[in-house]
């Protein structure tokens, strides 16, 4: 009788873990640790281009107006550079992160040193604080689609003061 009960019990688990709430769960969390891991490791750890093939779907894309031509994981290499050359210490603090089983979404404080060109504007040495959203469509647990929005006034008022 004990054995049948355990085997109950293990098949109860086994059919509730299979349900689609739990799936559905599982990929938000999947998709919340993607990009916790892009901005922990990759950004502030400097371990981007390592990350890139882990973290971007090949197909990705970026609605960023800044950079309209990126895509694919050669986009985001170039993307990466360009940030990297620009602002090479900067420092991203996630303060909210929400994510379902095929979007996430991320606010950020970032801090950095502006030492090369960026925006229209020579290195200036000076650092800044700014915050941005960025929303992503997920796919597999990678990242497909991306759009960001930015405090591009903030940071250029701050380089040029």
């Amino acid at each position: 009788m004990k054995n049948l009960l355990y085997l109950l019990l293990a098949a109860s688990i086994f059919l509730f873990t299979q349900c689609m709430p739990a799936k559905l769960i599982r990929s938000a969390d999947t998709n919340k640790e993607t990009i916790r891991l892009w901005y922990e490791e990759g950004w502030n750890k400097r371990q981007n281009a390592a990350l890139i093939p882990r973290v971007f779907h090949p197909e990705w894309t970026d609605g960023n107006p800044i950079q309209p031509e990126s895509e694919g994981l050669a986009g985001m290499y170039e993307l990466v550079k360009f940030y990297e050359e620009a602002f090479p210490d900067a420092h991203f603090t996630i303060t909210h992160l929400f994510a379902d089983e095929t979007h996430a979404a991320v606010r950020y404080e970032v801090q950095a040193t502006h030492k090369g060109d960026a925006f229209g504007i020579p290195a200036t040495g000076k650092k800044f604080t700014s915050t941005g959203l960025v929303m992503y469509e997920m796919r597999d647990g990678k990242i497909y689609r991306s759009w960001q929005e930015l405090d591009l006034m903030g940071i250029v008022n701050q380089l040029k003061d």
